[in-house]
């Protein structure tokens, strides 16, 4: 119930948000609603890892959850984009401790030729649950308001923060341990200045500018103060010994590639599903059902092919059509039948379950259990890093674009948020107006989607070249 909570509560959101940004009259702080979530989520991971290898895993996600909750109340009642922003970042908190502690206890349960059963059919209920998402994200949004698509998982979070109560038991080892404060608030502190840099690089302030050339200094200096501190801490964070492990580097590296890739298309295809092409909260919603389809299907079988042919075999083919899914996305910016849309969501499906699989579990087996808590929420880490950056980076081009063309057009660019607005705000653009505005909408994603098959295809690139099998004994 956690996961799928988390799982639906994201999907939920994406499709809301296109008509969240039209009430409140914000397309400028589109980025941030994704952005803030995924930082707060990405930079405490490290940390939550090393506090369920200590204090065990009961702790941490009952944590986890309260925060998670507690957010998505607040979110709800968001008085406007800022507060929203704020508060999406309490999620993040929250869902930085859940999600890892999760797939960490599967991998404590259960041996691999079990784990390969179990992930699938975990797979499966992840995918089901945001399958839900974005139609049910679509219908609450259309039917009562968007504020209820922050409210509809709560309940389950209790119930499931009630069942672990109760159920899961489980012994730690007391051991002493220094926790990595220092190196958990660097890291922090380097990935916010970085993403700092490169939304404020590109929105009003220009990249020569000392705001921006501060900050990225700020963020080079703290990261490699951070490297400092980890090879000193006599318990870091985050172990840089792991990175000498190869596998850990290749599904490191393709992690951050394919999470801008992930939440690059996630947050951009309902934009440019509804804004640009004026489907609707509803086109936004199907427009991501192929991809959720597949991915539920494809996740439930990924594990056993993964025991069956091995890590390098699935992850190039995973890789792979990722990269043919990144170019019919081109293709659709360029005019493309809604098929081709489709059927490129749904190889994205096909693709990312084998391959979120195959880096977890991977990983899980290379190391012993005193560091599993790290190396499964490294897959997440690295996944959330590289789509709080990509998220942000394809912000930034989308901004460029938008802000150029519609100049041309003479229209004040605060009007294209009316297209994402509600009907009650139906009425505010002429015909003409409108049909200029998606056409300058639609051309600034085509570059945003240049960009994303470019990392899909570098992440293809980074498995064939880097990439080595990896033995995987079933009764192990």
């Amino acid at each position: 119930m956690a996961m799928a909570v988390v799982a639906m509560e994201t999907t939920v959101v994406v499709t809301a948000l296109p008509t969240i940004v039209g009430e409140l009259d914000r397309l400028d702080l589109y980025p941030w609603v994704f952005s803030a979530y995924l930082l707060t989520s990405t930079v405490t991971v490290p940390l939550y890892g090393k506090l369920a290898d200590v204090f065990g895993r009961r702790r941490v996600f009952l944590f986890g959850t309260a925060l998670f909750l507690a957010g998505s109340v607040l979110c709800g009642l968001a008085g406007g984009m800022t507060e929203l922003i704020v508060f999406r970042a309490l999620q993040g908190l929250g869902a930085g401790a859940m999600m890892p502690t999760i797939f960490t206890v599967i991998a404590d349960l259960y041996r691999l030729h079990e784990r390969a059963k179990v992930q699938g059919v975990f797979s499966t209920l992840w995918g089901i649950a945001s399958l839900v998402g974005p139609g049910l994200g679509a219908w609450l949004t259309l039917t009562w308001s968007w504020r209820s698509v922050f409210f509809v998982g709560v309940p389950f979070g209790l119930a499931a923060a009630l069942f672990f109560i109760c159920f899961f038991k489980e012994r730690v080892e007391p051991r002493k341990v220094s926790l990595d404060i220092a190196g958990s608030l660097l890291l922090m502190g380097g990935l916010t200045a970085l993403l700092l840099a490169l939304t404020q690089g590109t929105e009003g302030v220009g990249w020569a500018s000392p705001l921006v050339i501060g900050l990225l200094a700020g963020s080079v200096v703290m990261l490699a103060g951070f490297i400092v501190v980890e090879r000193c801490a006599p318990d870091p964070v985050l172990p840089l010994s792991l990175f000498e492990l190869r596998v850990m580097s290749v599904s490191s590296a393709a992690n951050v590639l394919s999470g801008a890739v992930l939440f690059g298309v996630t947050s951009y295809v309902p934009l440019f599903v509804q804004g640009a092409r004026g489907e609707g909260p509803a086109g936004a919603g199907a427009a991501l059902t192929p991809m959720l389809v597949c991915w539920s299907l494809s996740g439930f079988v990924g594990p056993r092919l993964l025991l069956r042919f091995g890590f390098r075999a699935i992850a190039i083919g995973a890789t792979l059509l990722i990269a043919v899914a990144s170019a019919g996305l081109v293709l659709v910016a360029y005019g493309a039948s809604p098929t081709v849309l489709y059927v490129s969501m749904a190889l994205y499906g096909f693709g990312f379950g084998p391959s979120t699989a195959a880096f977890m579990m991977v990983l899980q087996e290379a190391v012993p259990w005193s560091q599993r808590g790290v190396a499964t929420s490294s897959t997440q880490l690295f996944r959330s890093l590289g789509g709080t950056l990509g998220v942000a980076l394809l912000g930034s081009i989308l901004h460029v674009g938008l802000t150029s063309r519609v100049a041309a057009t003479g229209l004040d660019p605060a009007a294209v948020s009316s297209l994402m607005a509600p009907s009650s705000h139906a009425g505010a653009l002429s015909v003409a107006d409108e049909v200029a505005l998606r056409a300058a909408l639609g051309g600034a994603l085509e570059p945003v989607f240049w960009v994303t098959l470019v990392l899909a295809a570098t992440t293809l690139v980074t498995v064939l070249v880097f990439a080595r099998d990896v033995k995987l004994h079933r009764g192990t």
